[in-house]
């Protein structure tokens, strides 16, 4: 993605990123200085583009959407290039992590190891606990994060929805909205799409074929980053958390009338 991106932004006879752009008639988009040294070669009054050899015919245009684009790509090129692949520096911060039972709504049925869980179409729990998910199939994991920067990985079920993430630690349980402004920060897999969990939620571009989800938490930086492992892409950044400590958040959607609930599982 990067890669494409510098490419878009680049000036095709400097080969560097656009400084002050402009725009020809052809569409094409060069460096203005390369476009004066560029005239100055061909002791031409007729600017002729280095490309297509076609002959503007009017004033060239300042492509400001492109400057803008190169500006970003400069200020953020270090993060992108860090963003681009899970790395051996994201996996020394793997977390031993398992699924608090405790918080785990009704429907969900959790592994001996509490590393698996599916939804179940009958309620096993019917005990009430302010701790427990009531309203959705969601479970907390552990350890909680106050500080530090921590990896997972998660094995989703391919077709099924769910949602995965960090919550704060004093969310509201008996809600049904998982957004920011409630205290979560996912993506969701919704009728075979991903959502950033965001207002307004917004759809996310990403791989077919998504079943390995990497999460890593910095909570100094107040971010968090999600990772197509299987792919080796990134597929978003949350940014701007809550002060408050947080916990590994979880979802599952819930079973129809012929089909199974689906099914996740923590990666060791």
């Amino acid at each position: 993605m990067f890669a494409r991106l510098r490419d878009e932004a680049s000036c095709s006879v400097c080969l560097e990123l656009f400084n002050r752009p402009i725009s020809l008639s052809c569409m094409h988009i060069f460096c203005y200085d390369c476009m004066q040294h560029w005239l100055q070669e061909m002791e031409d009054p007729k600017l002729i583009c280095p490309i297509c050899r076609g002959v503007n015919e009017k004033p060239p245009m300042e492509e400001w959407q492109v400057s803008i684009l190169s500006l970003l790509i400069k200020q953020h090129q270090f993060l992108l290039n860090q963003s681009l692949c899970v790395t051996e520096k994201f996996l020394k911060f793997q977390e031993d992590m398992t699924l608090d039972a405790v918080t785990a709504n009704s429907r969900l049925v959790l592994s001996e190891d509490l590393r698996k869980v599916h939804c179940g179409k009958i309620c096993h729990n019917l005990m009430e606990d302010p701790q427990r998910f009531a309203a959705m199939p969601c479970v907390l994991g552990t350890p909680c994060f106050s500080s530090g920067r921590h990896y997972w990985e998660v094995e989703v079920e391919e077709g099924k929805e769910w949602a995965l993430g960090v919550c704060k630690e004093s969310v509201d349980r008996k809600k049904e909205s998982f957004s920011p402004e409630h205290g979560f920060w996912t993506i969701s897999m919704k009728q075979g799409a991903i959502y950033s969990g965001s207002i307004p939620d917004t759809r996310i571009p990403t791989s077919p074929g998504l079943s390995r989800i990497g999460i890593f938490l910095d909570v100094e930086l107040e971010e968090i980053r999600y990772f197509d492992v299987r792919n080796d892409a990134l597929i978003y950044i949350h940014s701007e958390f809550s002060s408050e400590p947080l916990r590994p958040f979880f979802c599952l959607g819930l079973p129809g009338e012929e089909d199974s609930g689906g099914s996740l599982s923590i990666c060791s």
